[in-house]
């Protein structure tokens, strides 16, 4: 009772006392009794991660046939011993999930000063490691902090986040460095609060800004931070806020104005020119499945832009022009599509049929001066997306293979009669039943 009422005081997190009490109990201790269906409740509410009820306080029970991964620290202020002890620890000690590294005991009573004394029923060996002191993590926390910072030795300018995000560029250093950042905020969550860990709390904010601002570059949801624990997590938020970079660690689509006010916040043509590029990946790559033909030709310009910046076939500021050419095409296929008289799903099949690069939009707005659409098989995709409307307007079309049937033998009848070869028939069909699932299968 007396634990509670500080809790509540010092506006500790949610808590509650799980006590089953007697006709003898004084008053001051009758209003924490509870029922036996209310303590399921409370137990069921403290399993729950979005319930703020965070603590239960309790004597002598929850000891045996409490099965919480969720709990990770336990205040021991009793003088447990024996397989009563082992089986306290080893609540604290389940799997949870990936931000749970560890099982932590703070121990009030002095248990841990004479463990052995307090497990002295069990052999040495099976009881070795049941509890480690904390300050035992403390070379491991150095180790793990110098593993973290090599990846940026060669930065002479420290603050200079553009360059630091840069050295995560290449996919398997970014695999590297998340797993040294990641073991790096497991010990420092692990010492915190201690003052052992304060040295090390400027560099991992350090770390963290600079984990948060690849991930967002690089579209990389490994690197981002709901691996770490909460308490280093929060360092990581306050750093950001503190140093006004929201705008650098957030993931912005390509088409909001939030995307041109991030590329404004860089501070080279290098780093906008990334930013640029992987902001084109991964639109390319959300779409592609909508009209495969048109966004691997986009993809493929986009890699010939890349190799010939790296050969320096082209300067920064070309690259840059041809990316942004390459985003106006992005916003496409709608506009190409009407300029050759298509709906966007009888462009996504023309692409199919004509089995290469498809039209830019520069290309569709002035058809005299550039290359013109291949009118045959313009006339062929509207065609098969009139014949093939009807069943795929049919219920749960995708779930029944007797549509999907009718649908390639339609679709054969009309390349045939389009003078399709034999032998690219069948898989030509396939990938129009395909194409049709990923655009009109809902």
């Amino acid at each position: 009772m007396l634990y509670k009422e500080t809790l509540d005081r010092l506006n500790a997190p949610a808590s509650v006392v799980i006590i089953s009490g007697s006709n003898d109990d004084e008053a001051h201790l009758v209003k924490h009794q509870t029922e036996k269906i209310e303590r399921k409740h409370l137990i069921e509410r403290f399993l729950k991660p979005s319930d703020p009820l965070s603590i239960l306080i309790v004597c002598d029970m929850l000891i045996t046939g409490f099965d919480a991964p969720i709990e990770q620290v336990m205040y021991l202020d009793s003088p447990l011993k024996e397989h009563t002890l082992l089986q306290a620890i080893a609540r604290v000690n389940r799997v949870y999930d990936e931000t749970k590294g560890y099982g932590l005991i703070v121990d009030y009573w002095g248990v841990s000063e004479a463990l052995q004394e307090a497990l002295a029923i069990f052999a040495p060996g099976d009881v070795k490691g049941a509890m480690t002191p904390k300050g035992d993590e403390v070379p491991r926390l150095q180790t793990r902090h110098q593993a973290a910072l090599r990846f940026f030795v060669r930065i002479k300018d420290k603050d200079d986040l553009d360059a630091c995000v840069n050295v995560l560029a290449p996919e398997d250093v970014r695999a590297e460095f998340t797993e040294a950042f990641r073991r790096f905020a497991q010990s420092l969550d692990m010492i915190l609060p201690d003052p052992k860990g304060l040295p090390y709390v400027r560099d991992f904010r350090w770390l963290g800004k600079i984990r948060q601002a690849a991930s967002a570059r690089f579209r990389d949801d490994s690197l981002d931070i709901s691996d770490c624990g909460p308490k280093v997590r929060k360092l990581i938020e306050e750093a950001i806020v503190a140093e006004g970079i929201e705008i650098l660690v957030q993931k912005v689509s390509l088409f909001t104005p939030e995307f041109d006010e991030k590329l404004k916040a860089l501070k080279s043509d290098e780093a906008v020119a990334s930013e640029m590029e992987h902001a084109i990946k991964n639109e390319i790559h959300v779409k592609l499945d909508e009209d495969p033909a048109y966004y691997l030709s986009l993809r493929q310009r986009l890699e010939e832009i890349i190799a010939d910046r790296k050969a320096r076939r082209i300067d920064a500021a070309k690259q840059l022009e041809l990316f942004q050419t390459l985003i106006e095409d992005l916003k496409g296929p709608t506009e190409v599509a009407e300029n050759v008289g298509l709906s966007t799903t009888g462009y996504a099949l023309y692409g199919l049929l004509l089995g290469e690069r498809p039209l830019k939009v520069a290309d569709s707005r002035a058809p005299k001066h550039a290359a013109k659409p291949d009118q045959a098989k313009v006339d062929l995709a509207a065609i098969l997306e009139e014949a093939i409307a009807p069943h795929v307007g049919i219920v749960d079309w995708v779930a029944r293979e007797d549509v999907q049937k009718d649908i390639r033998r339609l679709v054969k009848r009309q390349l045939r009669a389009s003078n399709v070869a034999d032998d690219q028939l069948d898989a030509l069909a396939e990938q129009i039943v395909d194409l049709m699932k990923r655009r009109h299968g809902k």
